[in-house]
């Protein structure tokens, strides 16, 4: 192999890396696709659920950041939701 082929490879290696982790994601995705058409469960599990890797790692801080902004979340959609019921009623 000459020099200017193995740097071809290098340059092809950066930009599609050998192992590429990618294919994790068509193989999950095609694991998801069997399962839900094969009927045996009655909701499809997440992707995420199928990956081998997270593509996404995150540390235990800035996943109790993501988790409490989650709920946050969650809580300010439950709040809006009460508040609209009660102002429903109210008018009755």
């Amino acid at each position: 192999m000459s020099i200017d082929e193995l740097r071809e490879w290098q340059a092809f290696d950066s930009v599609n890396p050998i192992g590429d982790y990618r294919m994790d994601l068509n193989f999950a995705l095609l694991a998801q696709k069997i399962i839900s058409w094969s009927g045996h469960c009655k909701e499809a599990p997440s992707i995420k659920d199928l990956l081998v890797i997270d593509p996404f790692p995150l540390t235990n801080e800035q996943r109790a950041i993501e988790t409490a902004k989650a709920d946050a979340e969650r809580s300010q959609a439950y709040t809006e939701s009460l508040i609209a019921t009660l102002k429903r009623r109210a008018k009755k």
